[in-house]
């Protein structure tokens, strides 16, 4: 019982840490690695620009009607797509100690990797996808529940393969370091979510609002999307590299060894 006892209490310790450090780096990205953040922040602004010139902001009528606008999600898929790459590249540029040059410079070999472990990882959601609407409610349910663990197994294979951590298997990632994946996404969940609750309060207000205001709003709202995109590279690192097995921490979150 004692040993239960305090290996819930250095979990819990350690996600506490973890969720510190998230902060701590997220925030650091924006001194270290504005380039990074700005990979989010243009794309996003350049959105807002076509939305403010469509009338989007007008009304809550007219933010419905606009929504589906082709303008608007053209710009809106190079949006998302800058989005990912600056989460993808704040979790390279902590994986390598805050080197912006060697988090930009991408190997081909890595891309090739990284874009196979995803690959594996949206073919496996699929297939189990698939697998599971052809059988009744309950075991239906099982095997999504096994789905989904995979999937998260195979993310933290996905995410060792873009850092360039080599000692990661796909068979350990879904086995043994299955408490990583879990602790990446409890990060990620929470550093994303009080920024992106910003972020949704931030558009509500500008509907109605003068030019005068809803620029600067859009603005903010830009800088806000580039701070999501640092705290959730962050969280991808700092989850990594605390590695929490069944065993244990590999490193304890916040330790430099």
């Amino acid at each position: 019982m004692r040993q239960v006892t305090q290996a819930i209490w250095s979990a819990g310790k350690g996600v506490v840490r973890a969720l510190y450090e998230t902060y701590r780096l997220g925030g650091r990205t924006l001194l270290v690695a504005p380039i990074i953040v700005a990979i989010a922040v243009i794309p996003e602004f350049a959105q807002h620009v076509v939305e403010i010139n469509l009338g989007m902001f007008d009304s809550r009528e007219a933010a419905h009607a606009l929504a589906d606008s082709p303008l608007r999600w053209g710009f809106g898929y190079v949006k998302l797509a800058g989005f990912a790459f600056a989460i993808l590249l704040t979790a390279r540029l902590w994986a390598f100690d805050g080197s912006v040059r060697r988090a930009l410079r991408i190997p081909p070999r890595v891309l090739l990797r990284t874009g196979f472990a995803l690959a594996v990882m949206i073919a496996v959601s699929a297939a189990l996808a698939w697998l599971s609407g052809r059988f009744p409610p309950i075991p239906r349910e099982a095997i999504s529940i096994v789905g989904d663990i995979v999937s998260a197994g195979v993310m933290v294979w996905a995410i060792a393969e873009l850092v360039e951590d080599r000692s990661m298997s796909l068979w350990r990632a879904v086995t043994l370091y299955l408490p990583t994946a879990v602790l990446v996404l409890l990060l990620f969940f929470a550093a994303m979510l009080p920024a992106q609750a910003l972020h949704g309060v931030n558009h509500k207000v500008a509907l109605g609002q003068s030019a005068a205001l809803i620029w600067p709003l859009m603005l903010f709202d830009s800088l806000v999307v580039g701070v999501i995109a640092a705290l959730a590279g962050a969280a991808i690192h700092v989850g990594f590299r605390a590695g929490p097995t069944w065993r244990g921490w590999t490193r304890p979150p916040g330790s430099r060894t």
